[in-house]
């Protein structure tokens, strides 16, 4: 997914009283429903615009997920806003997920307020694989730039997927995601005579962090949707770890086609083993009556259990960025920021494919984490709620800068700092000026937790280099435009792999392990602005879409070779300094808990950590 440049394509909106709408929709059969990100008539920002003359192509987008419990359904129509008399537009339904195959298109007067659309043909029939992007042509004249007043609808806060400008802007052909006004007033019409009396279906889960302990509570929440024809008047639901089944029973009003949230806890067994978990939630009955089909009933989730841990090394922070992206030098100002602030911090610049300091190794990290760019994942571990690993700086260092940015980035470090390690990691090494062999060891301690709950552990070693000129694109401030500087120097830049780069598996059968490396450095680089970055995962064979969840970083470390003896005096990166957690009411701590924490140092330094 790609992110519109805010300062390249700015919106402007002219906001008026929201007027409140019944839900039932008039106009529409007792078998049509209303799907999308709004389904009201309301409107709350009437009047947005580009700035820019023109013709867009906007729209919003739902996912498979979304779609599913609806398959068989037809697509009859579409429902869409305007703040003015637009004129006669082209309306569509593409297939994001099929190189935005077009499914539906027509010709459509559109007029101020709502209008309801419906397709001359058979519309669209919904196969749950999909990922629609539906929407219209909205031109901006000069007139409307003039004005400042442009013809564009929307309601509530921004929703990642309500928003979005299909072209080809600044990154290649694809969805941009808006901000600043909305969700985009469009709905599509579908026709559900096809779906049972009772049914519903998840639309999301949250069962908290990855790593959790004995005993410990987890608190749950999911959202569903009502997608039967009758209104929901109570549902049963199940929760199940491994296989012990908690259930619960909740009534409430829910009509056709709306969504509803479900928040419960289950306790963990104090007797629990550590290693890994599943949780599983189930929709099992609806008024009454029992869900027969699974599609969208349950929700899994893997979870880890330990009892003991080591404290990390370093963060590790690994940053996708972009030579023709702006943005990319910003949030390169934000990282030197964070990295003077923590010492105990591993940064990897992975440049995109088709750059000057791309390598090949890394190109399964652009397809696994970079969704955009510039984006950066810290730990590679996932934050429930999130819609991705990785955090996407596009709608952020525009609006809030560098300096706020590296305070909430700093801050996500800290956060990171303290979450359990199973592994010690600590290097040594020896670099040789004449022959320029680069003599790399590992070791460190194992807990019984790391074999487990990851089976094997690997390591991976890279080398990353500072002071690296080369093109990169940045915003003048002065001419108030971007410009291509063609010497700039980058830091932390992914030079190569010294193992391959999903990591060389190490034996976790013992309490410690030890490795051995040798590589020779390219001729072309400056050994003394060179530094060697350790990181454990779980060994896999390969890292995909179905298992990078379970690919978070256990441990970091780094070292520069300029810290190496050239004589052969080993040099260590040792762990940090011990350090003591106190509760807020000044209560020592054995391990963090839930909300603010305060991280005492030896060295008398001190940290407050607020954890979920």
């Amino acid at each position: 997914m790609r992110k519109t440049l805010i300062i390249l394509l700015m919106l402007t909106v002219a906001v008026v009283a929201a007027m409140s709408q019944p839900s039932r929709v008039e106009g529409l059969s007792s078998t049509q429903r209303l799907l999308g990100y709004t389904l009201t008539d309301d409107i709350d920002v009437h009047g947005a615009a580009f700035g820019q003359v023109g013709t867009y192509s906007v729209g919003a987008a739902l996912n498979s997920e979304v779609l599913k419990p609806y398959v068989g359904c037809r697509v009859v129509g579409m429902r869409i806003a305007v703040a003015m008399n637009l004129g006669r537009q082209r309306t569509f339904i593409y297939d994001a997920n099929n190189n935005f195959a077009l499914l539906v298109e027509q010709k459509q007067r559109l007029y101020d307020g709502w209008n309801n659309i419906f397709f001359n043909g058979d519309g669209y029939v919904i196969n749950g694989t999909e990922r629609l992007f539906f929407g219209f042509d909205y031109e901006e004249t000069q007139e409307m730039v003039d004005a400042d007043q442009g013809g564009l609808a929307c309601v509530g806060t921004d929703t990642e997927g309500a928003f979005y400008l299909y072209g080809d802007y600044s990154q290649g052909m694809g969805l941009y995601s808006i901000s600043g006004a909305g969700k985009l007033c469009v709905q599509l019409i579908i026709d559900v005579s096809s779906l049972p009396q009772n049914d519903m279906a998840f639309t999301y889960m949250d069962a908290g962090f990855k790593y959790k302990q004995p005993g410990e509570d987890i608190e749950i929440m999911a959202t569903f949707i009502n997608v039967g024809r009758d209104s929901i008047r109570n549902y049963d639901l199940r929760v199940m770890i491994d296989e012990t089944a908690y259930d619960f029973h909740r009534e409430l009003s829910l009509p056709d086609g709306l969504n509803g949230t479900w928040t419960g806890t289950v306790s963990l067994d104090n007797d629990i083993a550590i290693g890994m978990h599943t949780l599983t939630i189930m929709l099992t009955k609806a008024n009454g009556q029992p869900l027969d089909n699974t599609e969208g009933k349950q929700r899994t989730v893997n979870f880890a259990v330990y009892r003991d841990t080591l404290q990390r090394s370093q963060v590790y922070l690994e940053v996708y960025t972009d030579s023709e992206s702006f943005l990319s030098a910003m949030l390169n100002t934000t990282i030197a920021a964070v990295t003077s602030s923590f010492n105990r911090v591993s940064v990897v610049n992975v440049h995109r494919q088709g750059t000057p300091l791309a390598i090949s190794e890394a190109a399964y990290l652009e397809q696994l984490y970079a969704y955009t760019y510039p984006s950066f994942t810290i730990n590679r571990s996932y934050f429930p709620g999130e819609a991705y690993i990785a955090y996407d700086m596009n709608d952020y260092l525009p609006v809030v800068g560098t300096d706020l940015t590296a305070a909430i980035m700093g801050d996500m470090v800290v956060q990171d700092l303290y979450s359990p390690s199973f592994a010690g990691l600590q290097l040594s090494g020896h670099y040789d000026e004449q022959t320029r062999l680069l003599t790399l060891d590992a070791q460190g301690r194992l807990l019984p937790e790391a074999a487990a709950i990851y089976g094997d552990v690997a390591l991976t070693l890279m080398l990353t280099e500072n002071d690296v000129h080369s093109t990169q694109m940045v915003y003048n401030t002065k001419l108030n435009r971007a410009q291509r500087n063609t010497s700039y120097a980058h830091n932390n830049v992914l030079r190569a792999y010294v193992t391959p780069p999903t990591g060389t598996a190490i034996d976790c059968s013992g309490s410690s392990y030890t490795a051995h490396y040798e590589t020779v450095l390219d001729n072309s680089w400056k050994a003394e602005n060179m530094n060697v970055v350790a990181v454990l995962t779980k060994a896999a064979d390969e890292v995909t879409d179905d298992n990078v969840m379970d690919m978070d970083i256990i441990n970091a470390a780094s070292l520069s070779l300029e810290e190496m003896n050239t004589q052969g005096i080993e040099t260590a990166v040792t762990t940090a300094s011990e350090a003591m957690t106190y509760g807020i009411d000044g209560r020592r701590l054995t391990r963090p808990s839930s909300g603010l924490n305060i991280i005492r140092h030896s060295d008398g330094t001190v940290r407050k950590v607020m954890r979920r």
